[in-house]
């Protein structure tokens, strides 16, 4: 058996990839005018080793500032990375001769312009504008690249929408690629902490306080602390009680005030700046215009686009343009990256374009941390940047690399497998039935029975939870306390597994529910009860009772049921009425060891990450009989 010391996810392939080491570079800043009149931020930086060479660049296009405007003495120190998440990647590539390009996107920044909705047709755009701009330069060899993490992934995947010849691959990393499913509304219910978190962090960017955004990440930061283990101890729970509460606020305020300035000026023009950010002031409210939505199709999310729903900025709804611009894709994610790698399955099966690839690790968002429960060291050992400058010699520099199209890891097995195609040939269904004594057996139950379960409004999953990792936790997901939160759910078990079971793909929990009152939020938990009794999370699934039915033609390619989330087909819940779920679980990858126990968890609320119902029903969950509450694994063969 793998001891827990023994577990990794470096990444046997990697070995000998080229080390990290820091070069000299130069650093040029301008204003790019587009068709419009508005000015784009734009940092060029350069290996200073390769005077005068044309070399192939990579274009991050970001919405959290291409450059941060430190102090001195701090700008002469190598802590760029404290408050630029992509400055080691960026050193990495300029190691390896590449040029790099960060520009502030509309809006944002100290760029000018105004944002009316994140990833607007203006903002996509300029994306081809920029890349014309890049090409035009003696430093460019005509070929460029793009990635980015979050966000900035988004970006890169918007610009191979625009077709430009020189964009050779794209990277997307840990980004969404359906808004409404994939961060939004996952489920069709409201991700409400998320927007407003994420609405509050952007507002305070825009109007160029980086002291008050990273104040508001610090206590993100804190909250994660206080679900690690090490915080049960009463010193380090009151350190962080006080590290947490709003009289620590002016602190980090100073802390971050003493570093940096805020968004790194325009060739130091500090006038000019004034002015990009004060074009900032009417900026679109994700979580507002999010509380105007509630089905796909809605309309009146922007006041710029009346007409624009959700899908209006999604990637999903440009899946054609990606299929045709024949560009490279590579999704890269994390099993509990929010359900960001669901939105990179769902890319990788809608696209699919000649060299596409996908990789889905153990890890949260942006893949610093290692989140399998059976890892003994909580830091991501696999070299991304390495991983990132392989996939794009092969497309900016021929240097061809002979890679599976798929590579995910099994949690549990530790281990690192590789498939021509997701889900991975070979998997078969296997059914677990809801039962008597609220058992799960893989046999149909004798008898029909029922159980019933008062929803606990109050009910959360914690502050250190794959929701929690939108915001960038320093600290890994760890879904804790699964043992206590069991008592406050419906809980089904299993009987000890007499072998290990490797769950890998889409399981879907199919649940004949009536309730007591007309509304209904299911939330259903996969986990594994170890022989020694600790509960670990494996993954969740959600849906709102109304969005119930099950459309038969996708808008992509689909693993497991597919609800429109459109208003036409929404369906009332009535109270008494039976009704049938179909609940999608985020995609895994995880073997339970024989001896532990297959448990499924269900509860009516997330008090922590989605918004509420206004009721708590009661939910009244048949089985055996006729009743379809069954739960299907996607399984593959044991190997022994």
């Amino acid at each position: 058996m793998l001891r827990r010391a023994e577990a990794t996810d470096r990444a046997p392939w990697l070995e000998g990839a080229a080390p990290r080491r820091r070069v000299a570079r130069q650093r040029r800043s301008a204003h790019v005018v587009m068709r419009d009149g508005v000015r784009l931020a734009v940092d060029v930086h350069l290996p200073a080793d390769r005077p005068g060479e044309a070399l192939p660049t990579i274009l991050r296009q970001t919405r959290y500032f291409r450059g941060v405007d430190f102090r001195e003495p701090f700008g002469r120190l190598p802590i760029e990375f404290l408050l630029d998440h992509a400055s080691d990647t960026r050193s990495r590539f300029l190691a390896q001769g590449y040029a790099w390009v960060d520009v502030c996107v509309r809006g944002s920044g100290a760029s000018f312009g105004r944002r009316p909705c994140p990833w607007s047709p203006d903002e996509i755009a300029d994306g081809r504008e920029i890349v014309d701009w890049i090409v035009a330069q003696p430093w460019c060899n005509g070929r460029v690249g793009t990635t980015g993490v979050s966000y900035d992934g988004t970006t890169s995947e918007f610009l191979v929408v625009n077709a430009h010849p020189a964009v050779a691959a794209a990277c997307p990393r840990f980004a969404l690629f359906d808004v409404y499913t994939d961060v939004a509304f996952p489920g069709g219910i409201h991700l409400a902490w998320f927007t407003e978190a994420w609405s509050a962090f952007n507002r305070a960017l825009d109007e160029g306080a980086l002291d008050r955004a990273f104040a508001m990440m610090l206590q993100v930061q804190v909250r994660a602390l206080l679900a690690q283990p090490y915080a049960d101890h009463p010193a380090i729970r009151a350190i962080l009680g006080l590290a947490e509460s709003p009289r620590a606020v002016p602190f980090y305020l100073a802390l971050v005030r003493q570093l940096a300035r805020g968004v790194r000026p325009v060739e130091g023009d500090r006038a000019l700046l004034r002015a990009a950010i004060e074009a900032h002031r009417d900026n679109f409210d994700v979580h507002h215009g999010a509380l105007a939505v509630q089905c796909r199709d809605d309309a009146g999310i922007s006041d710029v686009y009346p007409d624009a729903t959700i899908d209006s900025f999604s990637p999903h709804a440009h899946a054609e343009a990606l299929r045709q611009s024949g560009t490279p894709i590579y999704g890269l994610s994390g099993w509990l990256d929010a359900a960001y790698q669901n939105g990179a399955i769902k890319r990788f099966r809608a696209v699919d374009t000649a060299g596409s690839r996908l990789t889905i690790g153990p890890w949260d968002h942006g893949g610093l941390g290692h989140v399998s429960p059976y890892s003994a060291v909580k830091r991501a050992a696999f070299d991304q940047d390495a991983e990132l400058i392989r996939f794009f010699d092969h497309h900016l520099r021929d240097r061809h690399v002979d890679d599976p199209p798929v590579r995910y890891f099994t949690m549990g097995e530790e281990a690192w497998k590789s498939a021509d195609v997701w889900p991975p040939p070979g998997t078969q269904e296997q059914v677990w039935y809801l039962g008597p004594e609220r058992c799960l057996q893989p046999t149909a139950p004798l008898r029909a029975g029922a159980d019933d379960y008062r929803v606990d409004r109050d009910l959360g999953t914690g502050r250190s939870s794959r929701w929690d990792t939108l915001l960038g936790l320093l600290p890994p997901v760890r879904h804790t306390g699964r043992e206590s939160l069991g008592k406050r759910m419906l809980v089904y078990r299993s009987r000890p597994l007499a072998a290990p079971l490797e769950v890998t793909g889409h399981p879907v929990a199919h649940l004949d529910v009536t309730v007591d009152r007309p509304a209904a939020h299911v939330f259903v938990y996969l986990e594994e009860e170890t022989a020694s009794g600790e509960v670990h999370y494996i993954t969740e699934g959600q849906l709102d009772g109304e969005h119930r039915a099950i459309d038969g033609v996708p808008p992509y390619p689909m693993v497991g049921p597919h609800h429109s989330f459109r208003r036409a087909d929404r369906r009332p819940v009535v109270e008494g009425a039976p009704m049938a779920l179909a609940i999608e679980l985020l995609p895994i990858s995880y073997r339970l060891a024989a001896g532990s126990r297959l448990r499924l968890a269900i509860a009516g609320a997330d008090a922590d990450h989605f918004a509420p119902l206004t009721v708590a029903p009661t939910f009244h969950l048949r089985w055996g009989g006729a009743s379809t509450s069954h739960l299907v694994l996607p399984v593959q063969p044991s190997r022994r």
